[in-house]
């Protein structure tokens, strides 16, 4: 029968044996100890590890790293009533120059008040962060893929403009800040004069062309805080934030006049627009909002076209 290890043999095996590095450092992060299986590991032997800094072994993002929390965690170190084991993903740089992820496990070491070092072990993870970035890669683009989606379900597919439905989440938000704060915002609904006629002497290649260009135009000429967004058919709405009726008149004709002059690529054809333009009031909903303002507009078309009025 075979008799049991003294304490000493015991612990010489398990070192020796544990696929894991056990370690010891001093208070500088050098190494007083290391495990024979190293070798295995790093491709170094203990000796040569043995009076070098854990930092020598470091990529040097790991190496920053360690440095920038041993900095911020040396006044718990060196409390002896601080005994919590501290876990480091690092990158080590083994012997032959190749890099590999591992584990650390650090807790410090005390003889009464005085505080030693750090004892701990050191674990090959590197199959675990192959599987941590592939699926870290995976959900990058799985929201890259919904940010996509998103976008698509945002956008007017021809234009490229906001749709109604981005609409009603913006105006709700400048609401939700004229009501709280008192920030004003403006809209201005637009559409282009005499599009029917321009669809059926051009063709409707031609009129889709047509409504590119105008929302690249008018998404040029606007601030990066406004927005543009396509109503239906030839119809659009500018939403304006903090700006209140005079500021929505000066865009506005700002506006009518870049697209009266812009040459749309049509033979003896100019193209003009009708606008109306108004502020919003606490005591209306964003319905009746816009229908206020959309009235404004069919003032403007039925008394003589590429002109303004106001709601």
């Amino acid at each position: 029968m075979s008799q049991p290890l003294d304490e000493y043999r015991r612990y010489k095996y398990v070192i020796e044996n544990i696929k894991d590095i056990i370690w010891e450092m001093d208070t500088k992060l050098v190494f007083t100890f290391v495990s024979p299986t190293a070798k295995a590991m790093s491709g170094y032997n203990e000796e040569e590890m043995i009076g070098r800094s854990l930092l020598d072994f470091l990529s040097p993002e790991s190496k920053t790293r360690i440095i920038e929390q041993w900095g911020q965690n040396l006044n718990k170190r060196i409390d002896r009533n601080f005994k919590a084991t501290i876990l480091y993903d690092v990158a080590f740089i083994c012997k032959d120059g190749k890099t590999m992820w591992c584990e650390v496990s650090v807790k410090p070491m005390y003889r009464g008040k005085d505080f030693l070092g750090y004892i701990g072990t050191t674990r090959d993870i590197s199959e675990k962060k192959v599987y941590e970035n592939k699926l870290k890669s995976y959900v990058e683009e799985l929201e890259y893929k919904n940010e996509q989606l998103e976008m698509l379900a945002s956008l007017d597919m021809l234009t490229g403009a906001f749709n109604r439905r981005k609409f009603e989440h913006y105006i709700d938000l400048e609401i939700e800040k004229k009501e709280n704060y008192g920030s004003p915002f403006s809209i201005i609904i637009f559409d282009i004069d005499n599009f029917k006629e321009i669809n059926d002497s051009y063709g409707h290649k031609t009129g889709d062309r047509i409504l590119k260009d105008i929302t690249s135009l008018i998404k040029y000429t606007l601030r990066a805080t406004d927005k543009l967004f396509r109503w239906g058919g030839d119809e659009f709405i500018i939403l304006l934030p903090e700006s209140n009726l005079k500021n929505a008149i000066k865009v506005a004709n700002k506006i009518r006049e870049a697209i009266q002059l812009f040459d749309f690529n049509i033979k003896n054809k100019r193209i003009t627009i009708s606008l109306g333009a108004g502020g919003y009031t606490l005591d209306e909903n964003p319905e009746q909002f816009v229908a206020r303002v959309d009235n404004a507009l069919l003032r403007a078309k039925f008394s003589g076209k590429n002109k303004i009025e106001i709601s």
